[in-house]
């Protein structure tokens, strides 16, 4: 009977143990849980390899940073980065150009894109982004041009309003479309992406669609602030309820940590990652009732001091 006590103790230190040491390994390999890797090859021998590197994911601003890089193969090829043509590539670029020219015996660079992001912060941490990346690279018809050329019945103006890009069927005649192959890798700290790779005919943009939510470990993380700002305040006001209950002299213990909790709060708040300015859901869920609870709680101190300490007359 007495080592019981003893034991319950052990169980419980080593149960935070093993809690403890299943979060840190779990934390181990978080980032293979939240990345994608999307690959979709073409069997054109004529092609151009697009690498895409998600370098930022910005739900504030709505927008996702990538770098663009390009590899080439087949007759249009000079070596792996020149091309033996020139060459024009169509993407919906949210900041700066959407068209950028590669001229035949240049190097292709590596250039840098921003894409839209379609969400609602305001929803944090349950908020989800999508957005798509379209890309068209076309190269000049070999064949003669016409001086009037008339749109064929089966080519029309591809138009995605919501990515800004649009191509039109004069430069679809003009130019003829170059096989491309895929290859996406999106990797963000705090940032959960899934998404596929999209192909209509050969005039029309490649696209790559991609759905961004919150990582686990940032849901986990907000849960356990909402869960602590919420068993503080009521603590406290606990605490209150019981300082004007008790017929004993008024403790101001609980108006020192009410005051002080006052302004801790929001700082708790904060430590959420990537947490929006007060006004999210969040907050009217947990932080804005947690904060009325506390000043309420400091208020009610104060008052049942001021009740029991009255000057007799």
């Amino acid at each position: 009977m007495p080592n019981r006590p003893k034991r319950f103790w052990i169980f419980i230190i080593l149960l935070i143990l093993a809690v403890y040491s299943l979060v840190v390994l779990r934390g181990l390999t978080e980032s293979t849980r939240r990345s994608l890797l999307l690959r979709d090859e073409t069997e054109a021998a004529d092609r151009v390899y697009i690498s895409i590197v998600t370098t930022n994911a910005n739900p504030a601003t709505h927008e996702l940073t990538a770098q663009v890089s390009f590899r080439l193969a087949g007759k249009i090829a000079k070596d792996e980065v020149t091309p033996a043509v020139d060459l024009h590539l169509l993407i919906n670029n949210f900041r700066g150009e959407q068209e950028f020219d590669f001229p035949q015996d240049k190097r292709m660079n590596r250039i840098e894109v921003v894409f839209p992001l379609n969400g609602d912060l305001n929803k944090y941490p349950l908020d989800r982004y999508e957005t798509t990346v379209r890309l068209l690279m076309t190269t000049p018809a070999r064949n003669e041009r016409p001086e009037s050329p008339s749109v064929p019945a089966n080519i029309t103006q591809h138009t995605h309003p919501t990515d800004e890009l649009a191509v039109s069927p004069t430069a679809l005649l003009q130019n003829a479309p170059v096989a491309l192959s895929i290859s996406l890798t999106a990797s963000v700290p705090g940032i959960r992406f899934t998404g596929n790779v999209s192909r209509g005919s050969s005039q029309e943009p490649t696209g790559i669609e991609l759905h961004l939510t919150r990582a686990n470990s940032v849901i986990a993380v907000s849960l356990i602030v909402v869960l602590m700002m919420t068993a503080l305040s009521m603590s406290l006001l606990a605490m209150a309820i019981r300082a004007i209950t008790t017929v004993e002299r008024t403790d101001l213990l609980p108006l020192s940590v009410s005051i002080s909790l006052i302004f801790g709060l929001p700082a708790l708040r904060n430590i959420q990652p990537g947490v929006p300015p007060v006004g999210a859901l969040v907050d009217y869920v947990t932080f804005i009732w947690a904060e009325l609870m506390v000043a309420a709680s400091a208020v009610i101190i104060v008052w049942t001091w001021l009740l029991r300490t009255r000057p007799k007359s």
